[in-house]
């Protein structure tokens, strides 16, 4: 059961994804005195300054160091603390696959990596701070969770979530501010079960992240024009659950995948690897980013080049209908 209020949730959607976060670490670690956070140079841009001054012995600034900051974590877990170890996207899976391999998955130890600013975010920042192909690089290696929150609320029971089960997870955040509040009132929330957000018969639309916005506002659209459209809420990559992908085999005509990610290692592939088992099974079509670097621009700018967009993920599925 949720407790958080939805005047803390508006704010958090109004804040992005970070308050959400460092807020929802902030309740549990009140509650739980074996969760400690660590991050890398990061205290004040991952809104990680308050949990420093409420748990000073809980928290460690290990400086730009992310190779250090999981093995750091690695050895928090060996003494029966669980870790949560905040870093930005584009680097902490990329920089520290090595440890995260070896010093978490190897020993399958209870530790949590939270990547913030996930997919384009960063905007003219540049590709180099583009988080495009994070997921790929995680499903690869066994005993990883992988979640990826799709609004403020599902943030605070990801991680919450996250603690309760034993074991290495990685959880993606993206989204920026004013991020649309999906989940106003409290719902269930379980780590590998998928969330039907809306039912419909004929396409059925499976997205990850923050993109469950774009992908709700993109089934009105089609409904507007007369085709049912299902939305589903797939904030587990790892494990999927196939268990609604089954459900989607037998009811539904047409898969749109939605992720702000590479078309390659994410979503679309572990959906599309799935559903290749079967004869007859529907096509897959999908919404990435491709497989190729942004141009630089705003986040909205970006998503819109690569057809994110609500109206473009309609007019994609109009298109293959």
């Amino acid at each position: 059961m949720s407790t958080i209020s939805k005047e803390i949730l508006q704010e958090w959607s109004k804040l992005g994804h970070r308050n959400a976060m460092s807020a929802s670490l902030e309740l549990l670690a009140e509650k739980n005195s074996d969760i400690c956070v660590l991050t890398a140079d990061l205290t004040p841009t991952a809104r990680l300054t308050k949990f420093k001054e409420l748990y000073p012995d809980r928290f460690f600034d290990v400086g730009i160091a992310e190779q250090n900051l999981i093995d750091f974590s690695a050895g928090l877990a060996i003494e029966g603390l669980v870790p949560f170890a905040v870093g930005i996207a584009a680097i902490v899976p990329m920089r520290c696959a090595e440890q995260m391999r070896v010093g978490l998955a190897y020993m399958n130890l209870n530790a949590k990596v939270i990547s913030i600013e996930a997919g384009v975010r960063f905007g003219p920042l540049g590709n180099t701070h583009y988080a495009m192909d994070d997921i790929s690089t995680i499903r690869a290696i066994p005993n990883f969770t992988i979640i990826c929150p799709s609004d403020p609320h599902q943030i605070y029971k990801a991680i919450e979530a996250s603690y309760k089960i034993d074991g290495p997870v990685y959880i993606r955040l993206t989204g920026g501010s004013n991020f649309p509040l999906l989940y106003e009132d409290d719902f269930d929330y379980q780590i590998g079960k998928a969330i039907e957000y809306k039912k419909g018969k004929d396409v059925a639309i499976i997205s990850t992240g923050s993109l469950l916005a774009e992908s709700i506002e993109a089934a009105k659209i089609l409904e507007d024009n007369g085709i049912s459209t299902r939305v589903i809420d797939m904030h587990t990559i790892k494990p999927l659950d196939t268990d609604i992908l089954d459900s989607v085999i037998k009811e539904n005509e047409l898969i749109l995948t939605v992720e702000e990610h590479a078309i390659y290692g994410g979503l679309t592939s572990a959906v599309s690897q799935y559903i290749s088992k079967f004869k007859n099974s529907p096509a897959v079509i999908s919404a990435t980013l491709g497989d190729r670097f942004q141009e630089l621009g705003d986040y909205s700018y970006i998503l819109e080049k690569c057809g994110l967009k609500a109206h473009q993920l309609a007019k994609l599925v109009q298109e293959n209908f």
